[in-house]
């Protein structure tokens, strides 16, 4: 592992632990002074005021340490989900992967982003974000489905493919003029599960004219397929963005206050501001 990894580790390790000591400290002072004042009979309003403020300030340091520095050491952990029935595990991982170093690296987003930024567009906004869950639904014309990708065929059906993720994890996410973007951070497993879907708007349709990697599909949508997008706070700063589009794909976001431990990303306040003003301004 590298030794940037194992301090930033380290590091995150050692807040945990720490919110949890302060955390258990203060209610053990509060339940001290409770108890203490049960049993002289008398407390005086100054006294309970000082005991309900130890006892919040125990509260803080308990969801500081598992809202926060918690989820960030089991994010940097593969999650095995649980497969759902009638879903095929092709075990794909996405094609551009992230050591875990550079996550937080703006250039190494831009770089990883840029695949899925149509031509004459460019990335006007772009962070590092959580997927708690996502449902892809993409039909295609005139191919076959393989193991690893889309075959055109001539003689092929129209084929629904739903490409599915319940685990959380590290995802770049970002918007051009007209499409939102996104892609995972590093390797991750999907679930697929083919449907032959014979009606359907020809506007719907994706013809494939040449090989198409399951692990690409899914990283590009028009922002007017956007059907709505809720957005609410979440813990500590962070915004709750569920966005569902007008095919029924949807997806679980959270967007974080910070852009990483030691300001790895220094435009990310001002990138997740855009991205949120410009999601929250298609539906709400």
């Amino acid at each position: 592992m590298d030794k940037d990894v194992k301090k930033a580790k380290r590091l995150v390790i050692f807040m945990f632990l720490s919110c949890l000591c302060i955390a258990l400290i203060c209610f053990g002072i509060a339940g001290y002074l409770v108890v203490t004042n049960r049993e002289s009979g008398t407390a005086s309003q100054n006294l309970v005021n000082i005991t309900k403020s130890i006892f919040m300030i125990g509260v803080f340091f308990l969801v500081l340490g598992f809202g926060y520095t918690l989820p960030a050491l089991l994010s940097a952990r593969k999650k095995a989900g649980n497969q759902p029935s009638a879903v095929i595990d092709f075990s794909s991982v996405s094609a551009e992967t992230v050591k875990s170093s550079d996550v937080f690296d703006e250039t190494n987003m831009r770089h990883n982003l840029a695949k899925y930024i149509p031509d004459g567009e460019t990335l006007l906004a772009g962070i590092h974000a959580m997927a708690y869950e996502s449902s892809v639904i993409c039909v295609f014309s005139g191919c076959v489905p393989m193991e690893d990708r889309l075959h055109p065929d001539k003689d092929g059906g129209t084929v629904a493919l739903m490409k599915k993720k319940y685990n959380s994890r590290s995802i770049y996410i970002g918007i051009t003029q007209n499409h939102l973007v996104m892609t995972d951070c590093g390797m991750t497993k999907y679930y697929y599960q083919f449907d032959d879907i014979p009606n359907v708007s020809e506007t719907d349709l994706q013809e494939v004219t040449a090989d198409i990697l399951l692990a690409d599909i899914g990283g590009r949508f028009p922002l007017t397929d956007i059907q709505s997008c809720k957005i609410k706070n979440g813990w500590l700063g962070s915004i709750k963005c569920f966005i569902t589009m007008k095919n029924g794909s949807y997806f679980k976001l959270m967007f974080p206050k910070l852009g990483g431990l030691g300001g790895g990303m220094p435009h990310h306040t001002e990138y997740r501001d855009a991205i949120i003003a410009r999601l929250g301004g298609i539906s709400t």
